[in-house]
């Protein structure tokens, strides 16, 4: 005959195991949620500009805001900046002083009827002043992603 003290003993452990299950079962029900949600989010990275650069700037900001400093003073460049449109956000890389923004491309349609591309690069300090700017005046010849001999580098003139 059992006594008291081991029937609390076997009740306890009926309700631990039993809330343990419990729990595994939640957890269960959550894994495919929580991957469905993954995909969705890396889908939405690749495909809407507005989820990739919110993901971004959550990622690494400083970076985020060099890309932008560039992408706005090399729309200041251009012959057209009213009607240039951003083809291509480029790509950032950290330095000594700052961060070297590379491969941002605008595309403009010209007076002759033909789209232009224009390939800028520019060096960013750390508070998001660009220092340098390459010059968006130089079409790409072609679709490559090398930028030697297309570009000259220009010094801005701080406001």
């Amino acid at each position: 005959m059992k006594s008291p003290q081991d029937e609390l003993k076997s009740l306890r452990s009926a309700g631990a195991e039993r809330r343990e299950r419990e729990h595994r079962q939640r957890m269960q029900r959550l894994v495919p949620i929580v991957i469905f949600g993954a995909v969705a989010l890396f889908i939405a990275k690749q495909e809407i500009p507005a989820v990739d650069r919110w993901i971004s700037r959550l990622i690494d900001a400083d970076a985020w805001d060099a890309i932008e400093a560039c992408t706005e003073q090399a729309r200041t460049t251009l012959a057209e900046p009213g009607f240039a449109r951003l083809a291509r956000r480029g790509e950032v890389e950290r330095t000594d002083e700052g961060f070297y923004v590379s491969g941002v491309m605008f595309s403009e349609l010209h007076s002759s009827g033909m789209e232009r591309s224009y390939r800028v690069s520019c060096n960013v300090d750390r508070n998001g002043k660009v220092v340098t700017v390459s010059d968006a005046n130089a079409p790409v010849e072609s679709n490559s992603d090398s930028v030697e001999g297309q570009l000259q580098p220009v010094e801005t003139v701080a406001p």
